[in-house]
């Protein structure tokens, strides 16, 4: 059999624009949070800043997740400042890391033969997206957001905040990771 007869049976035909689509998808959000994070790491004020941020957010008052904020964050803000940094920088290096792995995979081999670390690479990757995405909610509903709407004030602006808007792109990458991960931890 040759090398191209067990690449189309181990992918549909669209399976590596499909996969190569997602990926980049993918690296664009993580190059988002290791910015993110890195800008947290080179502000010497962000722990204060963050604690500011926290406690005259509309949603550490009223809202769905106002009881875990006063309960939790608002007494440990600096460790949470410190959570909140290194989730962004290290879960978004693994995007990026498991991206440019995903596009290498859509090269011929040798540069794109299969390795036993990929399955671990995506469940990493799985974990990561959903972290991004959870953490993206909790500050769009920390910031007081409401579901998006019609509005005349959105006439020249985003009716989605981008907070909100990275929860979907993060947890859709999540899944799309974890059935990597599935279909690779069974071949």
């Amino acid at each position: 059999m040759t090398g191209r007869a067990i690449a189309s049976e181990r992918l549909p035909r669209s399976g590596n624009v499909a996969l190569a689509s997602g990926a980049l998808i993918q690296l664009a959000l993580g190059v988002e949070f290791v910015l993110a994070g890195l800008s947290k790491v080179v502000d010497p004020d962000f722990p204060l800043q963050f604690r500011t941020f926290v406690t005259a957010s509309p949603g550490a008052v009223d809202g769905p997740l106002s009881g875990l904020i006063q309960l939790f964050v608002a007494p440990n803000t600096g460790f949470i400042a410190l959570l909140a940094m290194w989730t962004e920088l290290l879960a978004g290096t693994a995007l990026v890391v498991t991206a440019v792995e995903v596009l290498r995979r859509r090269l011929a081999s040798p540069i794109g033969a299969e390795h036993r670390y990929e399955p671990l690479m995506a469940l990493v990757s799985t974990v990561a997206a959903f972290a991004l995405g959870c953490m993206s909610l909790a500050i769009y509903m920390l910031e007081g957001g409401r579901f998006p709407r019609v509005d005349a004030g959105f006439a020249f602006t985003s009716p989605i905040a981008i907070e909100l808007f990275v929860v979907p792109l993060a947890l859709a990458i999540a899944l799309l990771e974890f059935g990597r991960y599935w279909a690779l931890r069974h071949t």
